[in-house]
C-alpha cells in the first residue's frame, strides 16, 4: 500500500520505517529541511536500537524515502499517518495546533479517497474534530475520507521490536471501509499472531491515556511504598516481588526509583487528567500520581543531603541522564531534575550516559558532561544511580571507590545489593530499603 508518514519524530520515524519494512512504500513527511535532509542520508535524528540500520535497508530497497513537500508525497496514498507533536500547555490539555495545521495541510493535497489515520496520542473526541477539519476543507471528498485512530504502544529503547512484533495493535473506526483498510496495512503483522482490536475511535483514543495513566499509577505506587519501606525497615525490591508474582498485579512498572519521565507519560497524565476534568469528572487520582512522581526526586535528593551534609564545594557524579535506557532522550529526564536541585544547592554535577550526553548539556548547560562512567567518578565526593542502563550493572566497585574522593553511592535504580556494597565498604543509600554504613 502506498502510505504517507505525517511527523518524523520518534512515533512517526519509527511508523514510517516499520511499515516499509512489513512491505508497504512509505514517504516521511515534515516541514524540518535540515532533518529530512539528514533523513535523506539515512541519518536519524535520535538513538533507538536497531533503527538506523533498518532505515539504510529501506532507503536501499526503494521502499522508503523523505519529503518537505506534502503536496508530492501524499498524491496517491491509500494511509495517511499523522504523528505529530501533542504537546501539553500551560494548562496541562493536549496542545494540538500542529496537528490541526497538517491535517489543513494534507486536505489541500489530496487528490482522491485516503484513511487519515491519527496515531498521535490525543484525548477522546479528536478523531471526530480532524474528520470536521477535512470535510470542511475538502468539501468535494466528503464521501471519500475516513479517519481512524490507531495509537501507537511503543517503548523508547524497544520501539522499533514493538512495531515490529506488537502485543496488539488497536484501530478505532467507524466504517466498514476504515477498518478494512487498517486490516489490509497491518495483514503481515496480524498473519504473523498480533491480536488486533477493533473500536470506535473515541475508545481507541481513551484507552491509550488509560494505559499510560494505569503505567505511571503504578510506579508512583512502588516509589510511594518505598518511603514506607524506609521507615520500617523493610525492602521495596522483596515486596514488589511479591506483589509481581500475583497474576492480576503483574511485576512489570513496579520497580521503585526517581520515577517516570520521557514525553509520554508526564504529558498523556496531565492531558488525561484536564479531559476528565472538561468531562465534568474530577480525577483526583491522577493529580497524586504526579505529585508522588515528583517527590521520587526529592526522596533521592535528601539522601544525597544527607550523604554530604552541606551540598557546596562537592562534587556528585550521575550515572546515567536519559529518562530510561537504551534512549538518548532526555525530556522530562528524572536524572536532569535531581541536577537541578544539586546545582541550585550550590553542587558540582558530572553525569555520564552512553548516548544522551550531547542531549542532556543542552538541556542543561549547567551540567559537566564526562566521556566515561571513570571520568565522572573520578573525584566526586559522591555517586548518584539514575538510570538502570545495563553498563552500570557491571560496574567494577573496587575500582569505583578507588576512583571516589568518598565511597558514597545513592542507588536511584536499586541496581546493587546492599550486603554487596556493604562487603565492598560503600555507605550504601538504595531506594526503599535500609541505608548501609560501612564497617571498613
Amino acid at each position: 500500500m502506498r502510505v504517507v508518514v505525517v511527523g518524523t519524530g520518534h512515533v512517526g520515524l519509527i511508523t514510517a520505517v516499520t511499515l516499509a519494512a512489513i512491505g508497504h512504500d512509505v514517504v516521511g513527511v515534515d516541514d524540518d529541511e535540515e532533518k529530512i535532509g539528514a533523513l535523506g542520508q539515512g541519518i536519524c535524528p535520535f538513538f533507538e536500537p536497531g533503527l538506523e540500520t533498518l532505515l539504510e535497508q529501506m532507503m536501499s530497497a526503494g521502499r522508503l524515502r523523505f519529503d518537505v513537500d506534502p503536496t508530492n508525497a501524499v498524491r496517491g496514498a491509500e494511509v495517511i499517518f499523522f504523528c505529530v507533536g501533542t504537546p501539553a500547555r500551560v494548562s496541562g490539555e493536549a496542545n494540538l495546533v500542529a496537528l490541526e495545521r497538517a491535517t489543513r495541510s494534507i486536505a489541500s493535497s489530496l487528490s482522491g479517497p485516503a484513511v487519515v489515520v491519527e496515531k498521535s496520542t490525543v484525548p477522546a473526541g479528536t478523531a471526530e474534530r480532524l474528520l470536521r477539519v477535512l470535510r470542511l476543507e475538502r468539501p468535494d471528498l466528503v464521501d471519500e475520507i475516513e479517519v481512524v485512530s490507531n495509537p501507537e504502544f511503543l517503548r523508547e529503547g524497544q520501539a522499533v521490536e514493538d512495531a515490529l512484533h506488537p502485543d496488539r495493535i488497536l484501530v478505532g473506526a467507524r466504517s466498514v471501509h476504515g477498518f478494512e483498510t487498517m486490516r489490509r496495512l497491518f495483514e503481515p503483522l496480524t498473519r504473523d499472531g498480533s491480536r488486533l482490536i477493533e473500536t470506535d475511535m473515541a475508545t481507541a483514543e481513551l484507552a491509550k491515556h488509560a494505559c499510560n495513566a494505569f503505567l505511571a499509577l503504578k510506579i508512583s505506587f512502588a516509589n510511594a511504598l518505598a518511603r514506607i519501606c524506609e521507615r520500617a525497615g523493610a525492602d521495596v525490591t522483596a515486596v514488589v516481588d511479591v506483589m509481581g508474582s500475583d497474576p492480576r498485579i503483574g511485576r512489570a512498572f513496579l520497580d521503585a526509583g526517581l520515577g517516570y519521565g520521557g514525553f509520554c507519560f508526564p504529558k498523556d497524565l496531565q492531558a488525561f487528567e484536564r479531559l476528565a476534568a472538561r468531562l465534568g469528572y474530577d480525577f483526583p487520582l491522577l493529580r497524586e500520581v504526579e505529585r508522588i512522581n515528583g517527590e521520587a526526586v526529592e526522596a533521592t535528593f535528601d539522601k544525597v543531603k544527607d550523604a554530604l551534609w552541606n551540598l557546596e564545594d562537592k562534587r556528585i557524579a550521575l550515572l546515567g541522564l536519559s529518562f530510561k535506557p537504551n534512549t538518548d532522550d532526555v525530556r522530562f529526564s528524572p536524572a536532569l531534575a535531581l541536577a537541578r536541585r544539586l546545582l541550585e544547592e550550590g553542587a558540582t554535577v558530572v553525569g555520564y550516559d552512553p548516548w544522551a550526553g550531547a542531549n542532556a548539556k543542552s538541556e542543561l548547560p549547567g551540567l559537566e558532561v564526562a566521556s566515561s562512567a571513570d571520568d565522572a567518578m573520578a573525584g566526586a565526593h559522591c555517586m548518584v544511580v539514575c538510570t538502570e542502563w545495563d553498563d552500570f550493572r557491571s560496574l567494577d566497585l573496587r575500582r569505583a571507590k578507588g576512583l571516589l574522593a568518598h565511597p558514597i553511592v545513592v542507588d536511584g535504580r536499586n541496581l546493587f545489593e546492599p550486603a554487596t556494597m556493604k562487603a565492598e565498604g560503600f555507605v550504601y543509600y538504595g531506594t526503599g530499603r535500609a541505608t548501609h554504613h560501612s564497617s571498613h
